[in-house]
């Protein structure tokens, strides 16, 4: 049975379908809270493939960084969308709708703040977790 997960950005001008979804992770980088403005992001992890936009490509805007994944946001209402590169997309938890999940790992828990208090059993990485 195949999962499908839809998700938009705050404006719902953008809006987008995860088939077949990966793993939930919460990334803990300063670059993820400088993004989402919190302690970092819970994102959900797809094949580029599964990744579907369903309107709103017009509005999507990518930021890049040499050494680091792209991001995407919405030009219009500013939500952080996804992350990028090496053929996955890393989708941010909260544009999805239904969303029944947990963290599955913690990964870049050395660079996280100092006010940011993990909870739940799921083990943390100082850096990336291990290639599975």
């Amino acid at each position: 049975m195949s999962e499908t997960l839809h998700g938009a950005c705050l404006c719902g001008q953008v809006t987008f379908d995860v088939h077949e979804p990966g793993a939930m992770g919460f990334c803990h980088c300063t670059r993820c809270q400088r993004w989402s403005g919190g302690p970092g992001l819970p994102e959900v992890e797809v094949d580029e493939a599964n990744f579907e936009v369903t309107a709103g490509q017009e509005l999507i805007r990518h930021f890049t960084e040499e050494g680091f994944s792209g991001v995407g946001f919405c030009s219009s209402c500013g939500s952080s969308l996804y992350a990028f590169g090496d053929g996955k997309y890393y989708v941010s938890a909260g544009t999805l709708r239904g969303l029944e999940r947990e963290p599955e790992y913690h990964m870049m828990v050395a660079y996280k703040a100092p006010w940011d208090v993990i909870s739940g059993d799921a083990p943390q990485f100082p850096e990336s977790p291990p290639a599975a």
